[in-house]
């Protein structure tokens, strides 16, 4: 049984959901998130092209990432500007 490119790319990004759910960064769900968009372009377009498929996964996981970090950002995350903190050296 031979597998195509796609679905090498979909058992990948499924992967990278499986350590998300242990790690808990939201790293990972760029790279998975990624990893299945790079299996559709592998879908529609037949086949793999390295350097296609390797900007594609670059530029979504990195959109993904930066766009999680913003929209899961803790409170605690953030400081307030003049507010004075016990543990700020």
């Amino acid at each position: 049984m031979n597998m195509e490119f796609y679905q090498i790319s979909i058992v990948i990004g499924i992967s990278f959901f499986i350590i998300e759910m242990f790690t808990l960064t939201y790293i990972f769900l760029g790279t998975g998130i990624a990893s299945f968009a790079v299996a559709i372009v592998q879908y529609l377009f037949d086949g793999l092209s390295f350097n296609r498929d390797l900007m594609i996964f670059s530029i979504v996981s990195l959109m993904v990432i930066l766009a999680s970090r913003k929209i899961f950002k803790r409170k605690s995350d953030q400081s307030i500007a003049g507010e004075e903190d016990v543990n700020q050296y």
